[in-house]
């Protein structure tokens, strides 16, 4: 945050990037004053020739010391036939006193302008308009003060001000009405004959409107305000809250009262923004301004009655206390009466329930009610209900309280571990003030290891914040906060919170929506709960020790039971491990469809990884291994090839706890086939292997027809095709031997795509649909969809079009019914290169259109940059070929070609850089087309005869034709001019 200010209104005061700037006295100082005056704007070299007293040359080498000074040479700019100082006008003093209310404008007033920069020129020009225009702000100031009923306190400033300049008439009259406000009335007639005796004598005339107005009162006496300002002081580090603020200004009274309820957590800045807004709208309410603190969230107060609080209030407008009624019913009718006539506002603070506020709701004006539970039984209310600061904001707000301390990267790191709370951002601030041998670094450290801690300045803590909330919740509502405290995940679901109460679904919903009207917990969308991070350490701590372990086992079990029923609806008859639960769920999810089961573990993705990482570090093993297990499949479907691998390592390292050599050997597998999944195959093997020896020892023969399979991938996948056939020859034999039907599937599916990679098509078409009714009869239908995909790959390669296109169409029906929509992308983009191939133009528009729609759908973003750089992240080679595909055919279609070579470049990258060997004559080929369509058909040929070598070696016929055609057309003479 670069913090530049210049200063006028006073000595010379320059502050660049945080820091004071001394500029010497002479011309400098003279240069640098006329250019303030008009920043960002041209000065003339004659204008400033002749303020300094000098020669062009003179003026030009104090220009450049003057640049010297500052330390930013690029802002004093050199411009024809002057300079400009490359400021904004905010920046300077002179001209933001004239955009400010008038307290905060006087601020900057420091003496007498221009006071050390000997320029008489400059005083002669600038000082008396300043000056009157000081005195002006000064006066305003001075009326609002009158307004607010502050006339004792201005009495003795207004006497030293008319001594000041006795001619001043107004500064006459306003204390003339501060005398008369203070029953002083003697005085105020001495004070008008003064002034009137000066101007006759001095001046010869006579007192003006303000002086006879004021004159008038004294002596009617029937126009004394009643005013009352009960409010307490505006801070002076406000920030952000723009958006709020204006809100809660607009609830303005339009005959009725007008109620603006503002809730929130604490510590979120509540009182802080009703002052606010109560000070900026007190001229509209001049009658009265009330405040009460109702204390209902007080350590050490008990909650304020609305009795009690009626008789403030009465008393507060004056009421004697003989004409108080002590019924409620009666004092709430006076109240009523009181304000009746009275344009005023009133702010009741700290309120525990609506039924503690509506007895101290007048007939007209403006009531700002603060509480930390939503009052949403509160008739007419308009609530503003207050979140976080942004960071933008709460690196502002840090930045008033202790200057500019820390570089941004170190202040962006303080307020994300204060949470973006302004009760903790003010305590770091203020702690951090009075500690100057403490770094950002020190603070950032600290507030690391021990946050909760270190929120703490005297009296104030946001830990003891909080606990005055908790300690207004029912015990079940304490119990649910404190062992949601021990979630780890990001955000859960009532299910989750079911199964930490042991309750129903029904009354874990109302715990949560009683926690979520208090600001204990945070509802970001419909069904997904949250903690605030502060909140979410305050609950962790409050956990009690003996009830600790099973809230955490609870929590397992929830996501196990999930996981575990959710991987078996996306692909039944997966190999299953015995999986049980300590604590039966009352009400456990449920998924009546594979979209739902895919939508669940993509809701839970996160809260599932932190699950296998608080199972791990709490010695829960089984889970920890268990829990991998089954939520690999949906990592797979969703290319997280980085993530699998970290999660099953957990696992295997949780098996090796655990000593099973069941678990070791399927976290083996897992493990492998993650690596498998990020093309490590050598890792991929050793872990395969690994688990082959072990699933052969135990005797489970399903594991170690799974296994075989995931060798035969790492074999194809290095080409080796021969191993690869022996690996899943014999995994069909023995998941025929164990009677798994979808196992049975997967190594004919496997067995038939590497029939078609030999160009064995006849057989490769044999096996894939003996595939079919295996997996129709067993319900997997992302599985089937797989299979129908790999039909229509083989029907293409056998110029079978028409059935090609019947499998693609059958199979991305069967995509839509799995809800996979990541396997959809990638087989529309496939289809589509094959219309692009038979040039159907139109339907690659289509088409490439809804693989962009559906990799933004699946990944949860919004363009295709941001989809393309998590693809990278998570190391999703196949999605970001499916996605360049996409985009360089709607390029070139659409007639950019040099946009579609970029991509497909970009494209040749990943293939080449990965074992996506069977994609790299496409991608050449492509290549070879659009260079030749843009004229370098040099280019254009060196493309074509790389994607020919590459289609002879896939030993397709139909990859080997369109090579040699694209290589054929870029060879060709081009055709002669007409």
């Amino acid at each position: 945050m670069e913090v530049r200010s210049f200063g006028l209104l006073g000595p010379l005061d320059v502050v660049l990037d945080g820091h004071h700037v001394h500029v010497p006295s002479g011309k400098r100082r003279v240069i640098l004053a006329a250019l303030l005056l008009r920043p960002g704007q041209v000065v003339g070299v004659d204008e400033l020739v002749e303020l300094t007293g000098g020669s062009r040359n003179a003026l030009q080498t104090a220009v450049g010391r003057l640049r010297e000074d500052l330390g930013r040479p690029e802002l004093v700019q050199t411009r024809p036939g002057g300079y400009l100082l490359d400021v904004r006008p905010d920046e300077v003093d002179v001209h933001r006193f004239g955009l400010l209310e008038p307290r905060e404008a006087l601020k900057l007033w420091r003496g007498r302008p221009f006071a050390d920069i000997g320029s008489d020129a400059l005083e002669r020009d600038h000082v008396p308009a300043l000056t009157e225009k000081y005195l002006a702000t000064l006066e305003a100031r001075i009326d609002q003060d009158l307004k607010h009923g502050r006339h004792e306190q201005l009495v003795p400033e207004l006497r030293t001000l008319t001594g000041q300049h006795p001619a001043r008439e107004r500064l006459w009259a306003q204390l003339i009405v501060a005398l008369h406000r203070c029953d002083r009335q003697t005085e105020a007639l001495r004070a008008y004959d003064d002034i009137r005796t000066r101007l006759a004598e001095e001046l010869g005339l006579d007192p003006g409107r303000d002086l006879q107005q004021a004159h008038q009162q004294v002596l009617t006496a029937d126009n004394r305000p009643r005013a009352r300002n009960d409010l307490p002081g505006d801070i002076p580090d406000f920030a952000g809250r723009a958006d709020d603020l204006d809100e809660i200004l607009a609830a303005v009274p339009s005959g009725c009262v007008a109620i603006t309820a503002i809730d929130g957590m604490a510590g979120i800045g509540k009182t802080t923004l009703a002052v606010r807004a109560a000070h900026r709208l007190a001229p509209k309410f001049p009658d009265a301004q009330l405040f009460v603190d109702l204390h209902s969230y007080t350590e050490g107060a008990e909650p304020r009655t609305p009795s009690d609080a009626l008789l403030a209030l009465l008393t507060a407008l004056g009421v004697p206390a003989q004409d108080i009624p002590d019924g409620l019913d009666a004092r709430a009718a006076r109240w009523r009466a009181e304000m009746a006539h009275r344009k005023a506002l009133v702010v009741l603070d700290n309120a525990g329930s609506a039924a503690q506020v509506r007895p101290l709701l007048p007939g007209t004006g403006l009531v700002l009610v603060t509480s930390r539970r939503r009052l949403v039984d509160l008739d007419a209310a308009y609530p503003v209900s207050l979140d976080v600061l942004s960071e933008e904001d709460s690196l502002n707000l840090l930045a008033r309280i202790v200057g500019q301390k820390a570089d941004l990267d170190a202040a962006r790191e303080i307020v994300r571990l204060c949470g973006y709370l302004p009760l903790a951002v003010r305590i770091v601030g203020a702690r951090w003030r009075t500690r100057p041998a403490w770094s950002a670094q020190d603070l950032v450290r600290r507030l690391t290891q021990q946050r909760l801690i270190e929120l703490k300045a005297g009296e104030r803590s946001v830990a003891g914040a909080f606990a005055l909330s908790y300690q207004q919740l029912t015990a079940d509502q304490q119990r649910l906060f404190r062992r949601l405290g021990l979630h780890t995940g990001e955000d859960w679901d009532v299910h989750l919170a079911a199964a930490v109460a042991g309750t129903t679904r029904a009354e874990a919903e109302r715990l949560l929506d009683e926690l979520l009207d208090v600001h204990l917990v945070q509802q970001q969308e419909n069904g997904r709960y949250r903690f605030h991070d502060l909140l979410a350490d305050h609950a962790k701590a409050s956990v009690e020790p003996d009830e600790k372990d099973e809230a955490v086992v609870r929590i397992l079990d929830h996501y196990l039971h999930g996981a575990a029923t959710s991987a078996q609806r996306i692909a039944p008859g997966r190999p299953e491990i015995h999986s049980t639960v300590t604590y039966e769920q009352i009400d456990p999810p449920v998924f009546a469809t594979p979209v739902e089961a895919l939508a669940w573990q993509e809701a839970e993705r996160r809260n599932l990884r932190a699950a296998v990482y608080l199972a791990a570090y709490e010695g829960h093993y089984r889970y920890a291994w268990q829990l991998p297990h089954h939520f690999a499949h949906f990592l797979l479907l969703r290319g997280s090839g980085r993530e699998r691998v970290e999660v099953q390592s957990v696992a295997l390292a949780a098996a090796h706890h655990l000593g099973d050599l069941q678990a070791r050997a399927e976290a083996l597998r897992g493990l492998g086939s993650a690596y498998l999944g990020q093309e490590n195959y050598e890792k991929a093997a050793e872990h395969l292997h690994e688990a082959l020896d072990l699933m052969r020892q135990i005797g489970d023969v399903r594991g170690e027809a799974s296994t075989l399979g995931l060798l035969g991938m790492v074999a194809r996948e290095q080409r080796e095709f021969d191993k690869a056939m022996e690996h899943y020859q014999r995994a069909l034999v023995l998941m025929r031997q164990v009677g798994a039907p979808t196992g049975e599937a997967d190594a004919l599916e496997h067995i038939g795509i590497l029939h078609a990679e030999r160009g064995e098509y006849d057989e490769a078409l044999t096996h894939l649909e003996h595939a079919l009714p295996l997996l129709q009869s067993r319900g997997d239908v992302r599985a089937y969809a797989g299979v129908l995909h790999d039909l229509a790959y083989v029907h293409f390669g056998m110029f079978n079009d028409k059935e090609s296109r019947s499998c693609a169409e059958r199979s991305l029906a069967a995509y839509r019914e799995s809800g996979d929509r990541r396997g959809e992308s990638i087989a529309v983009a496939e289809f589509a290169y094959w219309r692009y191939e038979t040039g159907d133009f139109a339907a690659v528009r289509e088409m490439v259109r809804e693989v962009r729609r559906l990799c933004r759908a699946y990944m949860n973003l919004p363009d295709d940059h941001a989809v393309l750089a998590a693809m990278e992240e998570i190391r999703d080679h196949i999605g970001q070929v499916a996605m360049l595909v996409a985009l360089s055919l709607a390029a070139q279609v659409d007639g950019r070609l040099t946009e579609a070579i970029g991509h497909t470049q970009r494209c040749l990258a990943v293939v080449s850089s990965t074992s996506r060997w069977w994609s790299r004559y496409k991608v050449l080929g492509q290549l070879s087309t659009l260079h030749l369509a843009l004229g370098d058909r040099e280019t254009a040929v060196r493309y074509g005869e790389e994607a020919v070598a590459a289609a002879e070696d896939l030993r397709q016929p139909r990859a080997r034709a369109v090579a040699k055609r694209i290589l054929a057309t870029a060879t060709a003479p081009a055709a002669p001019a007409s």
